[in-house]
């Protein structure tokens, strides 16, 4: 698969559709997940199911991207079998582990405050990042939704 990418804002991310390491499409990047420590996008929802009705969290830890293609380090039927959770601004603790322990991804949270991912939509100014006591007093998980691409 190569060396993964870093994406910096999440509207590097508007318009890309997701394959597997086997080049098998698993669908369009529908919203972006931010780490609220540092703004960065770590996971993203992909249209998933037969019409592509369902979406589905997958990391983007060993992702990379080519033209309009984002090539994850997962398979497809791993995204498709992924934790389902309601969309809402922050993913709980909870939530957020679920996922890590499903696609084996190390969540980092040795060395980021609890509850600091966060979601959000392209070109939309992004929140405050919470810092120290402050995100860890909140008992919320890391990610935060930026919204639709």
């Amino acid at each position: 698969m190569g060396m993964g990418h870093s994406f910096h804002r999440p509207e590097d991310l508007k318009g890309l559709v997701a394959y597997d390491p086997e080049g098998d499409r698993i669908g369009g990047v529908e919203q972006v997940y931010v780490d609220d420590s540092v703004g960065r996008p770590e996971w993203v929802t992909l249209k998933t199911g037969l019409f592509g009705t369902q979406e589905s969290l997958a990391p983007l830890a060993g992702a990379r991207r080519e033209g309009n293609a984002l090539h994850i380090a997962h398979a497809k039927s791993t995204v498709e079998d992924a934790p389902r959770h309601e969309v809402h601004q922050h993913l709980t603790a909870d939530e957020e582990r679920e996922l890590y322990r499903h696609y084996g991804v190390d969540g980092g949270y040795a060395t980021r405050a609890p509850g600091s991912l966060t979601a959000t939509l392209p070109g939309a100014p992004p929140e405050r990042p919470r810092t120290g006591a402050e995100a860890a007093g909140t008992g919320r998980a890391r990610l935060r939704k930026v919204g639709r691409v």
